[in-house]
């Protein structure tokens, strides 16, 4: 099972590419939102790497 950690960023970024899919946004709203995901995609990677002390990314 993932840790509740990373299920709470990867909800927030699934947050993110749906409001992505909106096309009523503006540019700026679009730049915004992908300047999150780019964001959040690096949180949850370094998360996965060192957000265990260097252990995985699961609980029991």
């Amino acid at each position: 099972m993932l840790c509740e950690e990373l299920e709470r960023l990867e909800s927030k970024l699934d947050e993110i590419i749906n409001a992505l899919e909106n096309p009523r946004l503006t540019e700026q709203q679009r730049k915004a939102l992908e300047d999150a995901y780019a964001r959040m995609s690096h949180t949850i990677s370094d998360h996965q790497k060192l957000g265990h002390d260097g252990g995985p990314c699961f609980e029991e």
